[in-house]
């Protein structure tokens, strides 16, 4: 038995980009304040993103992985001015 010949209908974009918001702001959150969570919410929520087809999901997971190496390398640096060592 065979199917009759259907166009292809590709999924819709999704318009919202909600989640891709949130994740850069974590992102750059995560610069200044505790980047293990900050940072690691902001990878999520724009890993998510990306895969709903967000137009800036990319945008997010690149500013939260950028936000939880910075955050992690401005505080090992701070603290270890602080420590005097």
């Amino acid at each position: 038995m065979s199917y009759p010949n259907q166009p292809y209908q590709p999924q819709p974009q999704n318009p919202s980009n909600t989640l891709s918001i949130v994740g850069i702001v974590l992102g750059c959150v995560a610069f200044l304040f505790c980047p293990p969570v900050f940072g690691i919410a902001g990878i999520i929520c724009g890993a998510i993103a990306t895969s709903k087809g967000e137009r800036l999901g990319k945008t997010a997971l690149g500013v939260s992985i950028a936000g939880l190496v910075g955050g992690l390398i401005l505080g090992f640096v701070v603290f270890q001015g602080m420590q005097g060592i």
